[in-house]
């Protein structure tokens, strides 16, 4: 009963989540597109479990064959085209792409079922190894994805919407845990698991990631207004000379300081561009190339200059107030935001670096 209960766990586990986010897809301010690929992750996740389940349950056909063939050729194909839409990028050809196999599996497999072209064992040594290049396509490719989102978010924005995405970087590594993980399985076949308990460790390995999975998912959302900028064609990004640069800067400088732009926790690089007179891209660009920091890192300095001009002030009578008041006048856009940024810069929490210099 206990092995039953066991090997059952993955699928339960995709079952779970596929009722939540089918329940969150009802909210009216819900993400559909989001919502709906990593559902539609989770509904392939659970036809394959399901599969597992029957089979060492020992009820085995063809269609349980097919069925959980194309579900496990889908799975990672599917889990790329949430983070396609988590991170605002619209990428059709290449995730049309990433189907091929699962579209022929899904149309030579009954074929070669009923006319006997070949063995089930080349057919499946196949599918072995497209499944080993699909994982590592969405792994390699998903990691600069996010890399390349982050990026542009610090470039655009100030309020930090970027570390939302920090939880989908150790779902990848999740995503990598459990793709090594299923390719050993995979390797291994099935048929090396029968009759044998040690079936149990696989299915409680692949519960554990497959929660770890749903709950970062869950937990990890973009605001909808969000908009991630396109790369700039490479014809159109003209160096500036380094008088324009240093003229450019110091105009960047000039509005921070005296329109205390920085003070505004929403600041964006439009905010920016339209303050000095430019436009977003130069702006982007002379600071990326003078500082080597991003536009959101850059403003950062300028916060926790003022903050610490609060934090020294004597005025305040208690720490506490001192620190609310150098998070809400800086422009950070929440207290935890402006601990962490402000550790990072100084090596110190805001605490500490009052009653070092009070």
């Amino acid at each position: 009963m206990l092995f039953r209960f066991i090997i059952a766990l993955p699928m339960m586990v995709c079952l779970f989540w596929c009722i939540y986010f089918m329940v969150r897809m009802m909210r009216p301010d819900e993400e559909r597109r989001v919502t709906g690929s990593i559902l539609a992750f989770y509904v392939a996740s659970t036809v394959l479990y399901t599969n597992h389940w029957l089979y060492f349950s020992g009820c085995t056909s063809f269609l349980g064959w097919w069925t959980y063939t194309l579900a496990n050729l889908s799975v990672y194909p599917l889990y790329y085209a949430y983070l396609l839409a988590l991170t605002r990028t619209r990428s059709r050809t290449e995730l049309l792409c990433l189907f091929i196999p699962t579209v022929i599996v899904a149309l030579f497999s009954p074929l070669n079922h009923a006319m006997g072209w070949m063995s089930q064992d080349t057919v499946w040594m196949a599918v072995r190894v497209c499944f080993a290049l699909l994982v590592i396509w969405v792994w390699v490719r998903g990691f600069r994805l996010l890399r390349r989102t982050t990026r542009r978010l610090d470039d655009t924005y100030t309020d930090d919407r970027s570390y939302a995405l920090q939880p989908t970087r150790i779902l990848l590594i999740l995503i990598g845990i459990t793709a090594a993980v299923s390719t050993l399985l995979n390797i291994l076949g099935s048929q090396f698991f029968v009759g044998n308990s040690i079936v149990v460790l696989p299915a409680v390995i692949m519960s554990v990631l497959l929660y770890g999975l749903g709950y970062i998912a869950a937990h990890t959302v973009l605001p909808i207004e969000t908009v991630v900028p396109e790369e700039e064609p490479a014809e159109t990004a003209q160096d500036t000379t380094t008088e324009e640069t240093d003229a450019m800067m110091s105009r960047i400088a000039k509005a921070l300081r005296e329109q205390r732009l920085f003070a505004d926790p929403h600041l964006t690089i439009q905010d920016m561009a339209n303050a000095i007179g430019s436009n977003r891209t130069y702006v982007s660009r002379c600071i990326n190339r003078r500082t080597g920091l991003s536009f959101s890192q850059y403003v950062a300095r300028y916060r926790v200059e003022h903050a610490q001009q609060i934090l020294r002030d004597p005025q305040y009578r208690t720490d506490h107030e001192a620190i609310t008041e150098a998070a809400s006048l800086s422009g950070f856009s929440s207290d935890q935001t402006f601990y962490r940024v402000f550790k990072e810069q100084t090596d110190l929490t805001p605490l500490q670096y009052r009653q070092q210099n009070i």
